[in-house]
């Protein structure tokens, strides 16, 4: 166990060292002082001087159908060469781009947990028997709380705002937390539209959404659909199309939490997501949970049985949406309708 230790160590540290090695020599070659324009240039520069290696590499084997075979014996010497070229043009972008190769390790099986379930979802994993389809913000994750907690540790840095501006948004947001909050108000922030943009922006790209705390409720619930042999979908529209990483830092987040599903689904409109879907499927769909109104109101108009969860106490009675039958303030209410509603159909069988 030693020895495993020792060598993943010293791998670690051989990377930081080549890094190290080739960030020098940058040093020497480029002007530490030019600015985004001229950074964007040289990440162009290298990109293509990577693409070039990479067809040099190839052309060190006889790779085309349409040519004879030379008979040349394979030259392996050249070959592994232009994988060195490739990778220190690869050391050399994450030099410019300001990749922490510290965090290599880490987010190469990050990103391997990526791949392996788009695999598993798209060839291996089947809808066949009763699924449940469950939001993760507002439903298993506090997006409020947790985009708060990150806006008040980091916004006054990112905002550059004086300590009157800091006090002032470090207090909303301080009061949001409090008071339990579903939504986050921005005019209650003390920042501007644009402001509370970079912030936003910034909590996606630095994978605030790793750091979102749980409900207390979130796992036994899950547990709960997975006891009874129900297929869990996820289906969440954070957008992913815009922020990929948002993919990474999900599941990273639903296994740190340990949080058990099946499929996980991203729409911006869910109910053209379910279209996609095989009719069988969701005819399977035993209920839908959501936090937001206008897709709760997107699956029921598919003939969803559909529960609205709205954590803010007490409920809105003049809502016109209201319906308090599936109008849920937790998890664990939810679970308690649906065993009742169990109970109630093997009574009438």
């Amino acid at each position: 166990m030693a020895d495993d230790l020792e060598v993943e160590e010293s791998g670690g540290a051989v990377i930081e060292k080549l890094f190290a090695d080739q960030v020098a020599f940058n040093k020497l070659i480029w002007d530490e002082r030019s600015d985004d324009k001229a950074a964007i240039e040289r990440l162009k520069t290298l990109t293509i001087g990577m693409v070039e290696e990479a067809l040099e590499f190839l052309r060190t084997y006889d790779y085309k159908s349409h040519r004879r075979a030379t008979g040349k014996l394979p030259n392996v010497a050249h070959s592994h060469e232009e994988l060195i070229d490739m990778f220190k043009f690869w050391l050399s972008l994450a030099d410019v781009a300001g990749f922490p190769i510290e965090k290599l390790e880490e987010l190469y099986y990050a990103k391997s947990r990526v791949v392996q379930y788009r695999y598993q979802d798209e060839w291996l994993k089947k809808i066949d028997r009763p699924s449940v389809i469950v939001d993760i913000d507002g439903v298993l994750a506090d997006y409020v709380a947790g985009m708060c907690m990150w806006a008040k540790e980091w916004g006054p840095t990112l905002l550059q705002l004086r300590p009157a501006g800091s006090m002032q948004l470090v207090t909303h947001l301080k009061n949001m937390i409090d008071m339990h909050s579903t939504r986050i108000n921005i005019d209650q922030t003390g920042v501007s539209q644009d402001q509370w943009r970079v912030i936003k922006h910034e909590f996606r790209i630095r994978g605030g959404k790793r750091s979102l705390p749980p409900y207390g409720d979130a796992r036994q619930f899950l547990n709960w659909c997975w006891e009874r042999g129900w297929i869990i979908i996820l289906m969440t529209s954070r957008p992913v199309d815009r922020y990929p990483n948002i993919f990474t830092d999900t599941l990273s987040w639903l296994d740190a939490m340990q949080l058990p599903f099946d499929h996980l689904w991203w729409a911006t409109d869910k109910s053209d997501r379910l279209e996609e879907a095989h009719v069988q499927m969701r005819s399977q769909i035993v209920f839908a949970v959501d936090d937001d109104k206008k897709f709760v109101a997107q699956f029921r108009s598919k003939g969803i049985k559909t529960y609205w969860l709205d954590r803010s106490l007490p409920f809105n009675e003049s809502d016109p949406t209201h319906d308090d039958r599936f109008h849920v303030r937790n998890l664990h209410d939810l679970m308690s309708r649906e065993d009742l509603t169990q109970v109630q159909q093997a009574f009438e069988r």
